[in-house]
This record gives C-alpha cells, structure tokens and sequence, in this order.
C-alpha cells in the first residue's frame, strides 16, 4: 500500500511537495475573527481567504476561531479538533488538474452544545472584531409566510428559559453583547456569508427583532456598537463524499477525514463597513464596495438560478448532477435564452459587458467534469430559492410588459418535480422544509394546474395574474402529457 500521512500539525512537514502547506507559524497567529457555522462553504471561501491573506502576506492578526452550535455539528467539530484544525481544500480544474492545499487559518474551535459560556466568552472577547457567519437560511428563523423574523419561534422561546445555554446564534450574540456593554468593551462586525438576498440587513433586522423580545435595553449600545455589512459569496463547493477522500489520499498521500472539494472560480464582494480597521482582504481578491445589490443581482439570478433550473430540469429527466445536465445542449439552449431574454432586461444595475462575461463564466463552471455536483443539493429547500432566485425576474419582467414563458416553464416543472417521480418513473426524495405542502398542492394540480402557485407563502398573489397564470398552466399541462425533455424542444423550435 503506498504510503500516505494523516492531516495534523505535526505530519505537516511530511506531506508530499505537490501539497500546498502553511507557509506561516499558527501559533504566532491570534485570532481577530470567530466564525460561527464550519460548513464546507465557509471552509471553500472565507476561511480560504484568510488563509490566503496569512500565507502570501504574513498577516497573523487575523486567524479565525471556528465555532458550531447544532447537535448535527458534532462530527466536523470532532474530525477538526483531531486535524488540529487543518483541512484539505481540493480544488478541481475542468482539464484535470486537482491541487491540494492544506488550509491553517481555523486556530481554534468551540462547540457550544458541549460548553456555551465557553463560546459567549469567546465572542465578548475584545480580541474578537468581527464575528462572521454561515448558519443557512433555517438559522435567521425567518418565517415561511411573511419573510419576517419569527420571534415565536420555539428556540427563542427557549433561549428566554435558558439563556446561559441558548439554542439560536442570537442568543449566544446577545450573551456576549451584554457582556462587551458591561465590562465596557467595544463592539464588532457582524458578517454573514450566507447566501441569502441583503444577508447583513438581514442579519441586522433578526438580531433586533430578538433583542427586542429578549434584552431591549441592550438595543442602543447594539446600534452605537455593530455593523452588518451586507456580501456576495460564489464558490461552487459540492458534497464532499467516499471517493473524493480516496483520490486525496492516492494522489497526495493526504488522510484528511473531511476534505473539501471546491471549483477554481471564487468571488467574494463585501460592503465596506467595519467597526474596526478590516483584513486588508483586497489583497487576495476580494472586492469591496459601496453597493452590493448589482453584484448579489448578477449571482442569485444567473448563477442561482441556472444552478435550480438544472436541478429541477435534470431531475425529471433523470440526470443525477450539474455536468450531465449542463452536457444536454437542448437544457443549455432552453437555460441561454432564459437567462438573456428573461433576466438579463431585470439586471438594470450592471452594465452590459459585466453581465456577458458574467454568463459566459457560468458556462465553463457548470462544464468542469470534476465538480461531481450533485442534483438533490441543489433541488433541496427549492421553497427558500426560487422565490429568490427566479420570482424576481418574473415580477419585473411582468411589471414590464415583458416576456415570462421560461420562468412560467420553470415553475410548472417544479410542480411536476414535487410529484417525486422522474420521466423514467424513477422516485427521489424531496428535501424540503415545506415539503408537505409541495407535494399535496402538485398533487391537487394534476386536476386543477392552479392549486400549486396559489402557496401565498412562495408565490404571494402572483396566481391571479393572468399573464402569469395562463403561461404557467400551458406549460403544466405539456409537462404532465409529455416528458420535459420534449417539452424544451417544442419551446426551443418555436
């Protein structure tokens, strides 16, 4: 068996010279950020850049101290703290060249169900500036109908019985707040990477919509003390799964128990508000800037929903991930002319070479071979994204007097998706929080095509506009007496 080295602090130096390894001394590195939520994605981007800006400009101010606060945390936290906090990033080029890079920049790392004031110290500690985050949509507790914070929600309900051992991300900052008013410390910025439409006034808005509830007299200093800028984050970043672990360790001798499997292309643009003096980030490619909106406008409605439109498009076809879907030029053909005739006129706040070298980038990232990303992540909690991804277009566009036919074609194919039944009489599960709902009303649509886009809670009033609601139910009642396959052709020829 060929030899190969398991990922830790000291068989650092060992590893193979096609592996990419720190440059730097992590334990001259302090720890000025703490990220709540190691997903793989903040492992792909955020927590790439530092490593970046650490590596190539020995800035040691700047480590990141990792904290996860869900039960289902447990088994990263576990494989980290065994890795000493080092991690793969295996990155996939389309013409076959992976690379391996060993990422440092994670130096410490809690977990809150095992010992919370050891977090909610950690995070009122002054040492700590900015407090960043990728917690998912599920972690703002955002309600289903309204959008709005969900201050009924049962985990705030027990983080008011049990505030020393909160259970929402806003209760542990709330925690720590108080204790930065007390002992009279400053505040911190506060920066969500997830991928959710204004993500910091987002952020912003939970928080005091919490506090207000649960420590209204700490509103003010939260105010003079916090900022939340808002960010655009892009980094195709897969499941990591068995084979990928195997080609790590065949092709660079590296055991790494949870490695993280990402493409080439990464962008990050960030509002440029900070309490304290930032990351000097620009210096390995981050963008910063006054106004996000064009930029989380050009990513949720050609990246984003290209990726949902294939998702939902291959699967009732059968397809299993992005490369195969993105292989079938009639799917191509249908999602070209969807993003430049139906989003591209939504797109207002870009010029026009940003949007073309922008859609053309999307091509060669959805074609990398390597990038096994699979269909069911994508099509998972469709409910949170195609109100984000695709309704926008549809409502200017309708504002507008203009073309709808492809958004309309796409919903109609989400509602025969919600059916769990492949062309090929295949099943699938659906993973969806609103999964219930999905699954009755694409039923109840099989006999009356509306039922479905009458969910206020996705589609708001949009059912009786009858633009909208005849394109829909045209394309429903192809889709549900031919295959979607044949459908995308009949719309390509005419």
């Amino acid at each position: 068996m060929a030899k190969f080295f398991y990922l830790n602090a000291e068989n650092l130096s060992s590893l193979p010279a096609n592996v990419a390894v720190p440059s730097y001394n992590r334990d001259l590195i302090k720890t000025s950020i703490l990220h709540i939520g190691v997903s793989n994605f903040h492992r792909s981007h955020q927590a790439y850049y530092i490593h970046e800006l650490i590596d190539k400009y020995k800035e040691l101010n700047h480590g990141i101290c990792g904290v996860d606060l869900l039960d289902s945390d447990r088994k990263i936290y576990n494989i980290l703290k065994d890795q000493d906090g080092l991690y793969t990033l295996y990155t996939k080029e389309s013409n076959g060249v992976h690379k391996a890079k060993v990422i440092g920049s994670v130096v410490e790392y809690f977990y809150g169900p095992e010992n919370p004031l050891a977090v909610i110290e950690k995070m009122a500690s002054p040492e700590i500036k900015i407090i960043s985050l990728t917690i998912a949509e599920d972690g703002y507790l955002l309600n289903e109908i309204t959008g709005a914070f969900d201050i009924n929600h049962p985990a705030v309900s027990d983080d008011v019985k049990n505030p020393f051992n909160p259970k929402t991300v806003f209760g542990y900052l709330t925690q720590s707040f108080k204790l930065r008013k007390a002992r009279n410390l400053p505040g911190c910025t506060l920066l969500s990477c997830d991928n959710i439409k204004s993500n910091g006034d987002t952020m912003k808005q939970s928080l005091f919509d919490y506090v207000s509830k649960t420590a209204p007299e700490l509103l003010d200093w939260i105010t003079k003390n916090t900022s939340f800028p808002n960010t655009m984050v892009d980094r195709i970043t897969p499941i990591t799964n068995a084979k990928d672990i195997t080609m790590l360790k065949d092709d660079f001798a590296i055991s790494d128990q949870w490695p993280v499997v990402c493409e080439p292309f990464s962008q990050w643009v960030i509002e440029d508000k900070f309490v304290h003096a930032r990351p000097n980030l620009e210096k390995v490619g981050v963008q910063f800037t006054k106004d996000i909106g064009p930029y989380e406008n050009l990513k949720l409605r050609l990246l984003n929903a290209s990726h949902s439109i294939l998702g939902i498009l291959g699967t009732l076809h059968g397809y299993k991930t992005v490369y195969e879907a993105a292989n079938d030029s009639d799917f191509m053909l249908f999602l070209q002319a969807f993003l430049d005739d139906e989003v591209t006129p939504t797109l207002t706040d870009s010029n026009n070479e940003r949007i073309t070298e922008y859609k053309n980038s999307l091509v060669s990232r959805f074609l990398n071979p390597h990038i096994n990303d699979q269909l069911f992540r994508i099509c998972q909690e469709s409910s949170a994204k195609i109100p984000l991804f695709i309704l926008p277009t549809v409502k200017h566009q309708l504002l507008n007097d203009q073309n709808i036919k492809r958004a309309a074609f796409v919903i109609a194919a989400w509602a025969k998706y919600n059916d769990g039944v492949d062309d090929n009489e295949n099943s699938y599960n659906i993973l969806d929080t609103m999964s219930g709902t999905l699954i009755r009303t694409a039923a109840l649509s099989i006999q009356n095509p509306i039922k479905f886009i009458e969910i206020k809670a996705i589609f708001g009033d949009l059912s009786q506009n009858e633009t909208f609601a005849s394109s829909y139910i045209e394309a429903l009642t192809q889709l549900r007496a031919n295959d979607v396959k044949s459908c995308i052709k009949k719309m390509i020829l005419n």
